[in-house]
Protein backbone atom coordinates (compact mmCIF):
# COMPACT_ATOMS: atom_id res chain seq x y z
CA UNK A 1 0.00 0.00 0.00
CA UNK A 2 1.15 3.65 -0.82
CA UNK A 3 2.63 5.79 2.51
CA UNK A 4 -0.05 8.74 2.43
CA UNK A 5 1.38 11.99 3.12
CA UNK A 6 4.27 12.92 5.38
CA UNK A 7 5.02 13.12 8.93
CA UNK A 8 4.41 16.38 10.38
CA UNK A 9 7.32 18.12 11.24
CA UNK A 10 5.30 19.79 14.47
CA UNK A 11 2.43 18.54 16.71
CA UNK A 12 1.05 15.04 16.74
CA UNK A 13 3.79 13.01 14.98
CA UNK A 14 1.27 9.61 14.36
CA UNK A 15 -1.07 11.25 12.44
CA UNK A 16 -2.61 8.12 10.94
CA UNK A 17 -4.94 6.54 13.24
CA UNK A 18 -6.86 3.42 12.98
CA UNK A 19 -10.34 4.46 14.89
CA UNK A 20 -11.51 2.26 17.96
CA UNK A 21 -14.76 -0.83 16.46
CA UNK A 22 -17.87 1.44 16.60
CA UNK A 23 -19.90 -1.71 15.94
CA UNK A 24 -20.57 -2.46 19.16
CA UNK A 25 -19.34 0.15 22.03
CA UNK A 26 -20.33 -1.53 25.78
CA UNK A 27 -19.95 1.00 29.02
CA UNK A 28 -19.99 -1.08 32.04
CA UNK A 29 -20.90 0.74 35.29
CA UNK A 30 -21.89 0.31 39.18
CA UNK A 31 -25.36 1.54 39.57
CA UNK A 32 -25.02 1.13 43.14
CA UNK A 33 -22.58 4.01 43.43
CA UNK A 34 -24.36 7.44 43.87
CA UNK A 35 -21.38 9.12 42.33
CA UNK A 36 -22.00 7.06 39.10
CA UNK A 37 -26.08 7.46 39.36
CA UNK A 38 -27.65 10.67 40.09
CA UNK A 39 -30.91 10.19 41.51
CA UNK A 40 -31.33 14.06 41.69
CA UNK A 41 -30.13 14.86 38.09
CA UNK A 42 -31.22 11.76 36.97
CA UNK A 43 -27.53 11.24 34.94
CA UNK A 44 -25.29 8.76 34.80
CA UNK A 45 -21.82 9.22 35.40
CA UNK A 46 -18.45 7.52 33.07
CA UNK A 47 -15.60 9.55 32.34
CA UNK A 48 -15.20 10.32 28.85
CA UNK A 49 -18.04 8.18 27.48
CA UNK A 50 -18.44 7.99 23.67
CA UNK A 51 -22.32 8.16 23.37
CA UNK A 52 -24.20 10.93 21.35
CA UNK A 53 -27.46 12.68 21.81
CA UNK A 54 -30.20 10.54 19.84
CA UNK A 55 -28.17 7.30 20.34
CA UNK A 56 -30.27 3.96 21.20
CA UNK A 57 -28.62 1.51 23.19
CA UNK A 58 -29.68 -1.49 25.06
CA UNK A 59 -29.34 -1.45 28.87
CA UNK A 60 -28.83 -4.88 31.15
CA UNK A 61 -28.48 -4.79 34.72
CA UNK A 62 -25.63 -7.47 34.51
CA UNK A 63 -27.35 -10.06 36.94
CA UNK A 64 -28.44 -7.21 39.43
CA UNK A 65 -31.61 -5.23 39.90
CA UNK A 66 -32.17 -2.52 37.81
CA UNK A 67 -32.01 1.41 37.96
CA UNK A 68 -35.60 2.74 39.04
CA UNK A 69 -37.82 3.01 35.89
CA UNK A 70 -35.23 1.11 33.85
CA UNK A 71 -35.91 -2.13 32.43
CA UNK A 72 -33.39 -5.26 32.22
CA UNK A 73 -33.00 -5.65 28.26
CA UNK A 74 -34.48 -2.46 27.74
CA UNK A 75 -34.23 -0.01 24.46
CA UNK A 76 -33.13 3.79 25.80
CA UNK A 77 -31.88 6.75 23.71
CA UNK A 78 -28.98 8.68 24.82
CA UNK A 79 -29.38 12.22 26.52
CA UNK A 80 -25.39 13.43 26.40
CA UNK A 81 -24.88 16.18 28.80
CA UNK A 82 -21.03 16.47 28.78
CA UNK A 83 -18.31 14.24 28.11
CA UNK A 84 -18.69 12.53 30.88
CA UNK A 85 -22.27 12.32 32.04
CA UNK A 86 -25.50 11.35 30.39
CA UNK A 87 -29.01 10.64 30.64
CA UNK A 88 -31.54 8.15 29.04
CA UNK A 89 -34.96 8.68 27.36
CA UNK A 90 -37.55 6.50 26.47
CA UNK A 91 -37.66 7.50 22.89
CA UNK A 92 -35.62 9.07 19.72
CA UNK A 93 -38.40 12.32 20.50
CA UNK A 94 -37.64 12.73 24.07
CA UNK A 95 -34.15 12.46 23.90
CA UNK A 96 -34.02 15.07 20.87
CA UNK A 97 -35.66 17.60 23.58
CA UNK A 98 -33.64 16.41 26.85
CA UNK A 99 -37.07 14.61 28.49
CA UNK A 100 -35.28 12.12 30.77
CA UNK A 101 -36.04 9.39 32.35
CA UNK A 102 -36.49 10.13 36.33
CA UNK A 103 -34.02 7.75 37.40
CA UNK A 104 -35.83 7.29 40.52
CA UNK A 105 -33.95 4.57 42.74
CA UNK A 106 -30.20 2.83 42.48
CA UNK A 107 -29.32 -0.17 40.61
CA UNK A 108 -27.89 -3.09 42.88
CA UNK A 109 -24.59 -4.85 41.59
CA UNK A 110 -21.23 -2.90 39.42
CA UNK A 111 -21.94 -4.95 35.90
CA UNK A 112 -24.56 -3.01 34.39
CA UNK A 113 -24.02 -2.01 30.73
CA UNK A 114 -25.07 0.05 27.93
CA UNK A 115 -24.27 -1.34 24.68
CA UNK A 116 -24.68 0.97 21.11
CA UNK A 117 -24.40 -0.60 17.70
CA UNK A 118 -24.90 -0.90 14.39
CA UNK A 119 -28.32 -2.24 14.66
CA UNK A 120 -30.30 -0.85 11.73
CA UNK A 121 -31.06 2.23 13.53
CA UNK A 122 -28.38 3.83 14.96
CA UNK A 123 -26.95 6.41 12.20
CA UNK A 124 -24.49 8.45 14.39
CA UNK A 125 -21.29 7.40 15.96
CA UNK A 126 -18.36 8.69 17.92
CA UNK A 127 -15.06 8.76 16.15
CA UNK A 128 -12.15 7.85 18.55
CA UNK A 129 -8.83 5.66 18.56
CA UNK A 130 -6.87 3.80 21.24
CA UNK A 131 -10.09 2.68 23.08
CA UNK A 132 -11.94 6.26 23.67
CA UNK A 133 -9.03 9.45 22.67
CA UNK A 134 -10.87 12.05 20.54
CA UNK A 135 -10.05 11.68 16.90
CA UNK A 136 -10.30 15.50 15.99
CA UNK A 137 -12.40 15.14 13.05
CA UNK A 138 -13.95 18.28 11.11
CA UNK A 139 -13.91 17.11 7.60
CA UNK A 140 -15.09 13.99 6.10
CA UNK A 141 -12.30 13.38 3.76
CA UNK A 142 -9.73 12.51 6.58
CA UNK A 143 -11.68 9.72 7.14
CA UNK A 144 -11.55 6.37 5.50
CA UNK A 145 -14.31 4.22 6.10
CA UNK A 146 -15.09 0.26 4.45
CA UNK A 147 -18.44 -1.01 5.30
CA UNK A 148 -18.23 -4.67 3.86
CA UNK A 149 -15.07 -3.98 1.89
CA UNK A 150 -16.87 -1.57 -0.27
CA UNK A 151 -14.93 2.38 0.79
CA UNK A 152 -17.44 4.54 1.47
CA UNK A 153 -17.86 7.93 -0.11
CA UNK A 154 -17.58 11.31 2.10
CA UNK A 155 -19.82 13.92 2.06
CA UNK A 156 -18.71 17.14 3.99
CA UNK A 157 -22.55 17.62 5.67
CA UNK A 158 -23.69 16.13 8.50
CA UNK A 159 -27.05 15.28 6.64
CA UNK A 160 -25.09 12.74 4.17
CA UNK A 161 -27.47 10.94 0.98
CA UNK A 162 -24.50 8.52 0.35
CA UNK A 163 -21.50 7.02 2.29
CA UNK A 164 -21.11 9.36 5.44
CA UNK A 165 -20.80 12.54 6.55
CA UNK A 166 -19.41 14.48 9.65
CA UNK A 167 -20.70 16.39 12.40
CA UNK A 168 -19.32 18.33 15.74
CA UNK A 169 -17.72 16.19 18.45
CA UNK A 170 -16.36 14.10 16.35
CA UNK A 171 -19.25 12.60 14.72
CA UNK A 172 -19.38 10.30 12.28
CA UNK A 173 -23.21 10.55 10.27
CA UNK A 174 -23.68 7.47 8.03
CA UNK A 175 -26.56 7.77 5.21
CA UNK A 176 -27.67 4.76 5.87
CA UNK A 177 -27.98 2.39 9.27
CA UNK A 178 -25.65 -0.44 9.52
CA UNK A 179 -26.52 -3.56 10.51
CA UNK A 180 -24.90 -6.09 12.73
CA UNK A 181 -23.60 -8.32 10.12
CA UNK A 182 -21.96 -6.00 8.56
CA UNK A 183 -18.14 -5.83 8.31
CA UNK A 184 -16.35 -2.15 9.12
CA UNK A 185 -13.21 -0.78 9.66
CA UNK A 186 -11.76 2.88 9.33
CA UNK A 187 -8.96 4.97 10.15
CA UNK A 188 -8.46 9.21 9.80
CA UNK A 189 -6.08 10.28 7.58
CA UNK A 190 -5.27 13.74 9.43
CA UNK A 191 -5.69 14.62 13.13
CA UNK A 192 -7.28 18.14 12.72
CA UNK A 193 -4.29 19.79 14.37
CA UNK A 194 -2.77 23.23 14.05
CA UNK A 195 0.16 21.73 12.79
CA UNK A 196 -1.61 19.78 9.84
CA UNK A 197 -2.77 21.60 6.92
CA UNK A 198 -6.07 19.84 6.47
CA UNK A 199 -7.37 21.95 3.87
CA UNK A 200 -5.19 19.76 1.28
CA UNK A 201 -7.00 16.42 2.14
CA UNK A 202 -9.92 17.53 -0.41
CA UNK A 203 -11.91 15.13 -2.39
CA UNK A 204 -13.11 15.31 -6.31
CA UNK A 205 -16.18 13.42 -7.63
CA UNK A 206 -16.81 12.48 -11.46
CA UNK A 207 -19.27 10.24 -12.57
CA UNK A 208 -18.44 7.93 -15.88
CA UNK A 209 -19.81 7.51 -19.08
CA UNK A 210 -18.02 4.35 -20.43
CA UNK A 211 -15.85 6.72 -22.57
CA UNK A 212 -13.88 9.51 -20.64
CA UNK A 213 -10.62 8.14 -19.57
CA UNK A 214 -9.05 11.76 -18.55
CA UNK A 215 -10.50 13.84 -15.54
CA UNK A 216 -9.19 17.03 -13.94
CA UNK A 217 -8.37 16.80 -10.64
CA UNK A 218 -8.95 20.17 -8.80
CA UNK A 219 -4.98 19.96 -7.18
CA UNK A 220 -1.97 19.11 -8.44
CA UNK A 221 -0.88 15.92 -6.33
CA UNK A 222 2.92 14.78 -6.08
CA UNK A 223 2.21 11.49 -8.43
CA UNK A 224 0.07 8.36 -8.24
CA UNK A 225 0.98 7.75 -4.61
CA UNK A 226 -0.66 10.93 -3.39
CA UNK A 227 -4.07 10.01 -4.22
CA UNK A 228 -6.69 7.32 -3.70
CA UNK A 229 -9.36 6.52 -6.62
CA UNK A 230 -12.48 4.69 -6.23
CA UNK A 231 -15.24 3.13 -8.67
CA UNK A 232 -18.36 2.73 -7.01
CA UNK A 233 -16.27 2.28 -3.49
CA UNK A 234 -13.89 -0.08 -4.96
CA UNK A 235 -9.81 1.09 -4.29
CA UNK A 236 -8.45 1.24 -7.42
CA UNK A 237 -4.83 0.26 -8.21
CA UNK A 238 -2.21 2.94 -9.33
CA UNK A 239 -0.04 2.31 -12.22
CA UNK A 240 3.86 2.11 -11.54
CA UNK A 241 6.82 3.34 -13.86
CA UNK A 242 7.12 -0.23 -15.17
CA UNK A 243 3.15 -1.47 -14.67
CA UNK A 244 0.46 -0.14 -16.03
CA UNK A 245 -2.67 -0.82 -13.70
CA UNK A 246 -5.82 0.98 -12.90
CA UNK A 247 -5.01 4.60 -13.48
CA UNK A 248 -2.07 7.40 -13.57
CA UNK A 249 -1.58 10.76 -12.53
CA UNK A 250 0.50 13.61 -14.65
CA UNK A 251 0.25 16.90 -13.50
CA UNK A 252 -3.81 17.44 -12.40
CA UNK A 253 -4.98 14.99 -15.29
CA UNK A 254 -6.27 11.29 -13.77
CA UNK A 255 -5.91 8.87 -16.41
CA UNK A 256 -7.97 5.64 -16.33
CA UNK A 257 -6.50 2.44 -18.45
CA UNK A 258 -9.77 2.06 -19.69
CA UNK A 259 -12.97 4.35 -19.54
CA UNK A 260 -15.39 3.66 -16.50
CA UNK A 261 -18.57 2.35 -16.78
CA UNK A 262 -21.85 4.61 -17.66
CA UNK A 263 -22.73 6.21 -14.32
CA UNK A 264 -19.89 4.70 -12.16
CA UNK A 265 -19.19 7.05 -9.33
CA UNK A 266 -15.45 8.04 -9.38
CA UNK A 267 -13.63 9.51 -6.00
CA UNK A 268 -10.51 10.53 -5.94
CA UNK A 269 -9.29 11.60 -2.39
CA UNK A 270 -6.60 13.79 -2.14
CA UNK A 271 -3.92 12.58 0.50
CA UNK A 272 -0.28 14.04 1.13
CA UNK A 273 1.46 17.01 0.30
CA UNK A 274 3.05 18.22 -3.40
CA UNK A 275 6.95 18.39 -1.81
CA UNK A 276 9.62 20.68 -2.98
CA UNK A 277 11.39 19.83 -6.70
CA UNK A 278 14.80 20.91 -5.70
CA UNK A 279 17.22 18.31 -4.43
CA UNK A 280 16.99 19.28 -1.15
CA UNK A 281 13.18 19.05 -0.75
CA UNK A 282 11.42 21.11 2.38
CA UNK A 283 10.33 18.14 4.63
CA UNK A 284 8.18 20.46 7.04
CA UNK A 285 7.64 24.45 8.02
CA UNK A 286 5.43 24.96 11.78
CA UNK A 287 3.76 21.64 10.48
CA UNK A 288 3.06 22.22 6.95
CA UNK A 289 4.68 20.88 3.75
CA UNK A 290 5.11 21.34 0.19
CA UNK A 291 5.34 24.29 -1.69
CA UNK A 292 4.81 26.52 1.77
CA UNK A 293 4.48 30.27 1.69
CA UNK A 294 5.12 32.41 5.27
CA UNK A 295 1.78 33.16 7.14
CA UNK A 296 1.39 36.52 9.15
CA UNK A 297 1.57 34.12 12.24
CA UNK A 298 5.05 32.39 11.87
CA UNK A 299 8.16 33.48 13.65
CA UNK A 300 11.25 33.16 12.13
CA UNK A 301 13.77 32.07 14.35
CA UNK A 302 17.74 31.60 14.35
CA UNK A 303 19.91 30.54 17.25
CA UNK A 304 17.46 31.85 19.72
CA UNK A 305 16.62 35.03 18.52
CA UNK A 306 12.95 35.88 17.00
CA UNK A 307 11.80 38.25 14.20
CA UNK A 308 8.34 38.30 13.70
CA UNK A 309 5.90 41.25 11.55
CA UNK A 310 8.51 42.12 9.08
CA UNK A 311 6.86 44.35 6.45
CA UNK A 312 7.22 43.71 3.03
CA UNK A 313 9.93 46.50 1.36
CA UNK A 314 11.14 47.65 5.08
CA UNK A 315 14.89 46.68 3.98
CA UNK A 316 15.86 46.48 0.27
CA UNK A 317 19.48 46.33 -1.29
CA UNK A 318 21.54 47.89 -3.79
CA UNK A 319 25.05 47.86 -4.68
CA UNK A 320 26.15 49.22 -1.36
CA UNK A 321 24.88 46.83 0.33
CA UNK A 322 21.61 46.14 2.31
CA UNK A 323 19.77 49.95 3.60
CA UNK A 324 16.32 50.16 5.35
CA UNK A 325 13.76 52.32 4.64
CA UNK A 326 12.73 52.93 7.71
CA UNK A 327 13.59 53.81 11.44
CA UNK A 328 16.39 51.20 13.17
CA UNK A 329 16.73 51.32 16.37
CA UNK A 330 19.57 49.16 17.69
CA UNK A 331 18.86 47.58 21.60
CA UNK A 332 15.82 49.01 21.35
CA UNK A 333 11.93 48.16 22.17
CA UNK A 334 8.51 49.93 20.91
CA UNK A 335 10.47 52.66 18.62
CA UNK A 336 6.70 53.77 17.56
CA UNK A 337 5.16 54.49 20.81
CA UNK A 338 8.37 56.40 22.39
CA UNK A 339 8.28 59.89 21.08
CA UNK A 340 11.49 60.29 22.76
CA UNK A 341 13.47 58.13 20.61
CA UNK A 342 13.65 57.46 17.29
CA UNK A 343 16.62 55.03 15.54
CA UNK A 344 19.22 56.76 14.25
CA UNK A 345 18.89 55.34 10.00
CA UNK A 346 15.65 57.92 10.00
CA UNK A 347 16.21 60.26 12.66
CA UNK A 348 19.30 61.16 10.79
CA UNK A 349 18.69 60.86 7.17
CA UNK A 350 20.78 58.23 6.86
CA UNK A 351 23.86 56.39 8.31
CA UNK A 352 26.73 54.34 6.79
CA UNK A 353 28.83 51.43 7.89
CA UNK A 354 31.44 49.95 6.32
CA UNK A 355 34.78 48.67 6.49
CA UNK A 356 34.58 49.79 10.60
CA UNK A 357 33.47 53.41 9.48
CA UNK A 358 30.51 54.81 10.26
CA UNK A 359 29.59 57.61 7.73
CA UNK A 360 26.77 60.18 8.51
CA UNK A 361 24.94 62.84 6.61
CA UNK A 362 26.22 66.61 7.08
CA UNK A 363 22.89 67.97 7.45
CA UNK A 364 20.02 66.96 10.05
CA UNK A 365 16.94 66.95 7.30
CA UNK A 366 13.25 67.73 9.11
CA UNK A 367 12.17 68.37 12.43
CA UNK A 368 13.40 66.19 15.74
CA UNK A 369 13.25 65.41 19.38
CA UNK A 370 15.73 63.95 21.79
CA UNK A 371 14.18 63.39 24.99
CA UNK A 372 15.35 64.09 28.56
CA UNK A 373 16.73 60.14 28.57
CA UNK A 374 18.26 60.17 25.44
CA UNK A 375 21.68 61.62 24.06
CA UNK A 376 22.20 62.82 20.23
CA UNK A 377 25.55 62.24 18.51
CA UNK A 378 27.15 63.54 15.31
CA UNK A 379 30.08 63.90 13.47
CA UNK A 380 30.29 67.75 11.91
CA UNK A 381 30.35 70.30 10.71
CA UNK A 382 26.34 70.10 10.77
CA UNK A 383 23.25 71.95 9.13
CA UNK A 384 20.54 71.66 10.51
CA UNK A 385 17.47 72.37 7.95
CA UNK A 386 14.62 72.04 10.43
CA UNK A 387 13.45 72.31 14.20
CA UNK A 388 15.72 70.08 16.67
CA UNK A 389 14.40 70.09 20.26
CA UNK A 390 16.65 69.46 22.80
CA UNK A 391 15.51 68.02 25.72
CA UNK A 392 18.13 65.46 26.87
CA UNK A 393 21.64 65.87 25.16
CA UNK A 394 23.22 66.73 21.17
CA UNK A 395 26.60 66.81 21.01
CA UNK A 396 28.48 67.07 17.48
CA UNK A 397 32.07 66.13 17.23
Amino acid sequence: MAYLGHRPAVGENNTFRILDDIKSYTLTFDASSSGVVSTADNVITSQGHRFITGQRVTYTHGGGTAIGNLANDGVYFIIKSDKNTFGLAANANDAATGTAINLNALGVGDSHTLNAAFDGVNTRFRATFNNGEDANITRAAQLSISVNGVVQQPQQTATPTEGFGVDVDNVIVFSAAPVASDAYWAYAAASNVVSFDITDNRVDNFTGDNTTVSFTLSDVPANNDNVLVTIDGVVQYPSTNTVSRAYSVSENVLTFTAAPGLGAAIQVRHIGFAGSVSGNSVTGFYGRTGNVVLADSDQLRGDGSLITNLSAGKFTDDNAGIHTLTSVGVNTTGLEANTGLTGVGNTFQGMYISNGMMIMDNALHGNHYIGTAFNGLMAGPVNITGVLTIDGNYVVV
